[in-house]
């Protein structure tokens, strides 16, 4: 797939009214793609959409409502994408959150959990019906990966909660997700792939109370710009290497290898059946592709 062939291509991208997402979907509306942007705030996705118009006039763009932290909005949101978009070719989950405190999901699950991993495998596996026959899904990791470990006793981190433990846990899951989504739908023509975009300076970081603006700003100073933290989801949804991925990890457009515990096969195959369970899934069938 290259740049001049996302003309008449859906492009659906969580989290795109801001950061990395929204020069992304920028980007790939530009090469002619139509984007469908999956956000929380709808006023946010709406402005987003009209500056991306404004920067591309004529460029299809459109919006989604989508609580990443609600099970219930993931299950809404995408039944609403499946009547109104039959078919995406791309599905590029870059929606992300880092707590400095710890705080629960309307669900009760750990918020950075629920928004980074629960929520992206809960809408991912709903759109899999959906997917084009060459189509690409793309995860959002970070290179904090190499600092997390599965806290299998204790996946919500009730106990010594710390935001870069919660972080760092989201995106190992991240991973290991994209590398068992990878194995299940071995056979099939979807490419699967992670990436980490860089330490970027995004919105994910918040900043409601003191200590997080204390933090968050004293971080930003050594974070890149979102128009750089974006080249490698842009590469991989529009190059050719992308149509190529079956659960790769990539770092500024070129294959890495993940950690250890990110290769851990046991760890893919357990988190994917808990994450079944926790959003009250199926088992996975290769009849969910057709469903």
């Amino acid at each position: 797939m290259s740049a001049a062939s996302m003309a008449g291509k859906t492009v659906l991208i969580t989290g795109g009214n801001s950061g990395i997402g929204l020069v992304a979907a920028t980007a790939l509306a530009g090469m002619g793609a139509r984007v469908v942007l999956a956000c929380r705030r709808s006023q946010a996705a709406e402005a987003a959409a009209q500056q991306i118009r404004a920067a591309h006039p004529g460029a299809g763009v459109e919006t989604v409502a989508l609580d990443l932290a609600s099970l219930e909005s993931v299950r809404r949101a995408a039944r609403e994408v499946r009547e109104r978009f039959p078919v995406i070719d791309v599905l590029l989950n870059n929606a992300g959150l880092a707590n400095v405190s710890r705080e629960t999901s309307q669900d009760g699950f750990e918020l950075t959990f629920a928004t980074n991993h629960l929520g992206p495998f809960l809408f991912t596996r709903l759109l899999l019906p959906a997917m084009a026959p060459e189509g690409r899904i793309i995860n959002v990791a970070s290179e904090a990966h190499r600092m997390g470990r599965m806290h299998w006793d204790d996946l919500q981190l009730t106990d010594n909660y710390w935001v870069m433990r919660a972080y760092a846990q989201s995106k190992l899951a991240n991973i290991l997700f994209t590398r068992e989504l990878a194995d299940q739908l071995a056979g099939t023509g979807i490419a699967v792939s992670a990436l980490h975009p860089g330490a970027v300076s995004t919105s994910i970081w918040p900043e409601n109370r003191w200590y997080e603006r204390a933090f968050t700003r004293v971080l930003k100073l050594f974070l890149i710009s979102p128009e750089k933290g974006a080249r490698t989801s842009i590469w991989l949804a529009s190059g050719v290497e992308g149509g190529k991925s079956r659960g790769g990890y990539f770092e500024r457009c070129k294959p890495r290898q993940p950690s250890a515990r990110a290769r851990d096969k046991a760890d893919q195959t357990r988190l994917w059946t808990l994450s079944e369970q926790l959003t009250g899934l199926p088992a996975f069938s290769d009849k969910e592709l057709s469903a």
